[in-house]
């Protein structure tokens, strides 16, 4: 039986190993505390039956994460390790409460969607039904796990999960967010704009989010019309959330790679 969760952990790894993983010693410490979390995160999105949160879109978003470091490193010359765990852990975790039963007081089909006790969620759905919760989801599974919530800080990680959801309906559009809020957003949209397979990954994704019932039809009537529409939306909307990190993904090669891959999809 194929172990996808081991595969992409090493895909993970071999990235991690290439971009950041050898600097110093405090850098290493990050870097090891990153493996394992995202050895956390991918065991958990393996089990994800949403069509667009998957275990692949995590590794991708996180891999479109080191990228990001690595270009960092490339510009300033150093990057923190506390803002390597951050950002990182931030990347790994802000969409993992779309997953059922992720939190102790999950039961099959009443899942905690906030600080009252757990209700009813329709399990003839996939885990995309639980979008418009995931940021209270993803912030209370990092506390809930001793080693995430005792390695990142988590007022920091918390306020980039709040901020990482561009399309659902809790989306922040504050411009005093913080850094690696800013970075951890930008990463969601170049990872959907930039995918190999971009059209089947923005079928995936709008109906996920019609699923959500976060789809606004005032704007989008039904899946050809959000085709025929995106490119425009992404300009309006969502260029202003990536434009500072597309010109920091140029400062390296494999960074002007994804780039590119944006750029032939608009």
């Amino acid at each position: 039986m194929i172990n996808f969760t081991r595969i992409a952990k090493a895909e993970f790894e071999k990235v991690l190993a290439e971009s950041i993983e050898y600097q110093n010693s405090d850098v290493q410490l990050a870097s090891d505390i990153i493996k394992n979390m995202a050895l956390i995160s991918f065991t958990r999105f393996a089990k994800s039956s949403s069509l667009y949160f998957s275990l692949s879109h995590a590794l991708s978003t996180s891999i479109v994460g080191l990228h990001i470091l690595n270009a960092m490193r490339c510009r300033d010359g150093l990057i923190r390790p506390a803002q390597i765990v951050n950002l990182m852990a931030s990347v790994l975790f802000c969409n993992v409460g779309v997953i059922r039963d992720i939190l102790p007081e999950d039961n099959g089909d009443h899942q905690k969607i906030d600080n009252e006790k757990p209700r009813f969620v329709d399990q003839t759905f996939t885990d995309s039904s639980l979008w418009p919760y995931k940021s209270f989801r993803s912030t209370k599974f990092i506390q809930d796990i001793s080693f995430l919530d005792t390695n990142v800080n988590f007022e920091i990680v918390s306020r980039a999960i709040e901020h990482s959801d561009f399309f659902g309906n809790t989306t922040d559009t504050s411009p005093d967010v913080g850094e690696v809020a800013k970075y951890v957003r930008a990463i969601q949209v170049i990872t959907l704009m930039s995918d190999q397979n971009y059209q089947r990954k923005m079928v995936e994704f709008y109906l996920s989010a019609k699923e959500a019932n976060l789809v606004d039809t005032a704007i989008f009537n039904d899946l050809a019309d959000f085709r025929k529409k995106w490119v425009q939306y992404f300009w309006e909307r969502l260029y202003p959330d990536v434009g500072e990190e597309i010109m920091l993904l140029r400062e390296t090669t494999e960074g002007r790679t994804i780039v590119s891959q944006m750029y032939s999809h608009l």
